[in-house]
């Protein structure tokens, strides 16, 4: 085998394996807009090619991260597109708090009174028994219909988790709140809400 074509190889099993490469678009607000930068696919725990819901490790993402991620599903059991690749920020990661307006469903990072933003939000960590409320199961019904291993559904504005009817859910799984920065260019959170761990690809270096 020459050494040229062992290089490709070697390149290729890198892109696959440790480093990807991407393009940011023009109309995003990341420092290193239009630029190709370098995606680091261990810095979250490397996924497997063939089956994206198995890591090889695992570690969180930290609030102000920039991370390539795929859309998450919008039907449970459906198959994610692997290929459809976002960019965005980390703006709220699990356990962290972000507030909703009551009355326009209006998500914000930070509470902001003036502007209805009142209620707070609890980005949902693996792990965590978080009460759903009248005011709050349009958010995380949501999420757990589309991405907890459990069957879920509304009746008569009350979350039922496996045929029982629950005040309270522990979440499985680590999510976040990913916003591109710009306030007219989605997809991010504000498209599709909570954005699960599994849907990490990995962080912008």
């Amino acid at each position: 085998m020459s050494l040229l074509a062992l290089a490709g190889i070697l390149l290729l099993l890198a892109r696959l394996c440790v480093y990807d490469v991407v393009t940011v678009p023009e109309t995003s607000l990341c420092p290193k807009a239009g630029c190709m930068v370098l995606v680091d696919r261990w810095a979250y725990g490397y996924r497997l090619p063939w089956k994206a819901s198995r890591r090889l490790s695992y570690a969180q993402a930290g609030v102000g991260q920039w991370v390539t991620y795929n859309e998450p599903v919008r039907e449970r059991g459906e198959q994610p597109d692997t290929t459809a690749i976002c960019i965005g920020r980390v703006a709220a990661a699990p356990g962290d708090t972000i507030w909703y307006n009551n009355e326009t469903g209006r998500i914000s990072i930070l509470a902001d009174a003036p502007n209805g933003f009142t209620h707070p939000l609890i980005v949902p960590r693996r792990g965590q028994l978080i009460p759903i409320t009248p005011d709050n199961i349009r958010f995380y019904a949501i999420t757990i219909m589309r991405h907890e291993p459990v069957k879920a559904s509304v009746v008569d504005g009350r979350l039922c988790v496996n045929g029982k009817m629950v005040g309270r859910y522990l979440f499985q799984n680590d999510y976040y709140w990913v916003v591109t920065g710009h306030p007219k260019v989605t997809p991010d959170s504000r498209l599709f809400g909570f954005v699960p761990h599994v849907s990490l690809i990995g962080r912008i270096e």
